[in-house]
């Protein structure tokens, strides 16, 4: 059975060997220990019978989120999990007066682009030579719900 909940420490190895397999300059454990300690963070993971599968983390300030680090096991790829995490993410904020959402990915990352645009994620930016082992540009990319309800809103009354 699939569920999410907060991050809590003793997650961390799963978390590391996870974060290891996904990215080429992965965060350091002390990283970690510093988001979890601190009160602008929220983290959660993704577990599937126990076993951690995913996680993701943001911090926020007064009605902003930013997404920093999201990542699922490869094992656990295209299964999902990751529309399932973020949703679950967005929804948690959005309760909690959270109505706009940044994260920067790299512009190569054609999957992850994908997944933010279907919730309505839109590219704002861009961070030159962002990513240090390459070099490689990072797109910024933003949602606003109050737009997207808008935009509904707009759209039903036609």
């Amino acid at each position: 059975m699939v569920n999410i909940r907060k991050m809590i420490f003793k997650d961390l190895d799963e978390i590391m060997e996870i974060e290891k397999r996904s990215f080429p300059t992965p965060w350091t454990k002390t990283m970690f220990l510093e988001s979890l300690s601190s009160e602008i963070y929220k983290n959660f993971v993704i577990e599937e019978q126990n076993e951690v599968i995913g996680y993701i983390m943001l911090y926020y300030i007064q009605d902003e989120g930013h997404i920093t680090n999201f990542a699922i096991n490869p094992l656990f790829r295209k299964k999902g999990y990751a529309t399932k995490l973020l949703s679950y993410v967005i929804d948690y904020f959005k309760k909690k007066g959270i109505v706009e959402f940044f994260l920067e990915v790299r512009e190569s990352n054609k999957v992850a682009i994908n997944l933010y645009r279907k919730f309505g994620f839109e590219i704002i930016g861009r961070r030159k030579r962002y990513y240090s082992d390459t070099n490689e540009d990072a797109f910024i990319m933003h949602l606003d719900l109050n737009r997207k309800k808008d935009t509904e809103n707009e759209r039903l009354a036609g």
